[in-house]
């Protein structure tokens, strides 16, 4: 009996025990020959995933006897923070609202709370997001925009200064996505930047996405558009939760983010068998 079998017998088990689960966490201890492409493959979950649950700093150097908290199926977690409400929790990961709410086994008048974790399978993660038709990169994160690309105030040291890219402000451990597909070249802290991951596209460009909590990528790691890349944080120059977000064209300079995505009332947007553009939100 393989490990995939094994596991979803555990799995189901545990459904025949329980009928108020969200989500089943397994915890597999790593054997030789293993690696996070292969734990990835066999147990039916995303890389990010894997690095997201267990905070590793290096995935490719996991080890014969480490332990690895995977969930079943494939999902995220989201720690609910004070004024949060289903439908805001739901635009944070690009969901519908109703199949996260039952994905829970809570109602849609069911209270939560600060601390409350919420599951969010992978299956719905991305559902609401809008696929650029005519920008190149999709919205990193669901978040109201809390300083431009360009000159300002800097808010920390009150001087001013340029401002290489976008800040999108949202709770800390909001999701942060790929804007487009690419490799990942830069997976740790730099400077001001505090937590940062930075990918080099197939059109040429590069994007930075700064200040996270947590980094759930590698270098080398290859991420489509909407993977997941990392949490919303306040690592580095920061004065709150929020992601800054830098385009780099190919000769390295910056450009304005928001002449590469999409509208704003496009952030969050409803697919429709019509024409998959109608908006949900913003």
């Amino acid at each position: 009996m393989n490990r995939r079998v094994i596991l979803l017998f555990l799995f189901m088990s545990s459904l025949l025990m329980t009928r108020s689960f969200a989500y089943f966490l397994v915890t597999y201890v790593v054997r030789a020959g293993d690696s996070i492409h292969t734990i990835s493959r066999d147990l039916d979950v995303s890389i990010s995933t894997i690095i997201d649950f267990n905070s590793l700093k290096n995935p490719n150097s996991i080890k014969a006897g480490d332990t690895l908290r995977i969930p079943q199926p494939d999902g995220l977690i989201y720690e609910v923070q004070s004024g949060d409400t289903f439908d805001y929790i739901a635009k944070l990961f690009f969901s519908p609202v109703d199949e996260l709410i039952a994905a829970n086994n809570l109602k849609p008048d069911s209270v939560i709370n600060p601390g409350q974790r919420i599951f969010i399978p992978m299956s719905l993660v991305n559902l609401y997001q809008y696929i650029p038709q005519s920008s190149p990169f999709r919205w990193p994160i669901y978040g109201v925009i809390s300083s431009d690309y360009g000159w300002r105030t800097h808010p920390v040291t009150g001087q001013p200064s340029f401002h290489s890219g976008l800040d999108i402000a949202a709770p800390e451990g909001t999701p942060i996505f790929a804007g487009s597909g690419g490799t990942v070249v830069f997976a740790g802290v730099n400077g001001g930047y505090g937590n940062m991951v930075e990918i080099q596209h197939d059109n040429g460009y590069l994007t930075r996405y700064g200040h996270m909590s947590k980094i759930s990528v590698y270098v080398g790691q290859r991420v489509d558009a909407g993977s997941l890349i990392g949490r919303v944080g306040s690592t580095g120059v920061s004065t709150g939760p929020h992601v800054h977000f830098e385009v780099r064209d190919p000769r390295a300079n910056t450009m304005n983010p928001l002449s590469m995505l999409p509208t704003r009332d496009l952030m969050y947007v409803i697919r429709r068998e019509d024409d998959g553009t109608a908006a949900g939100g913003k």
